[in-house]
């Protein structure tokens, strides 16, 4: 069993994964030229995609930052010129609804408001 698709060469296998396309349905036919004809076995194209190019191939590693001579295509987030702090409303939103907010040192933090 191999694959065989679009951007692979002549399969020299008996049994072939090909992808079936995403709109039409169609199953991608090998070529009737190899020896033995290969008998195609259709599977979904995003899983023979994922066997085609297995993703940890084809994502950036997340450590060490880009290759060299890689761009990136997308822009960066935007920095934010505060630090990060939580919503005061939503804690005391979900203090409100715990039961542990009636003792005495709970609900001294949901008075003062944080």
């Amino acid at each position: 069993m191999a694959l065989a698709g679009p951007g692979f060469g002549e399969p020299a296998a008996e049994l072939v994964l090909v992808p079936v396309h995403p709109q039409t349905g169609d199953m991608w036919r090998p070529r009737a030229g190899s020896v033995p004809v290969p008998v195609p076995v259709p599977v979904d194209a995003a899983l023979w995609s994922e066997l085609a190019f297995p993703p940890h191939r084809t994502r950036l590693p997340v450590v060490g930052g880009l290759p060299a001579g890689v761009e990136r295509d997308d822009p960066l987030p935007p920095d934010r010129w505060y630090p990060f702090r939580p919503s005061r409303e939503a804690f005391r939103y979900t203090l409100a609804r715990l039961p542990a907010v009636r003792e005495p040192w709970l609900r001294a933090i949901y008075d003062r408001g944080f």
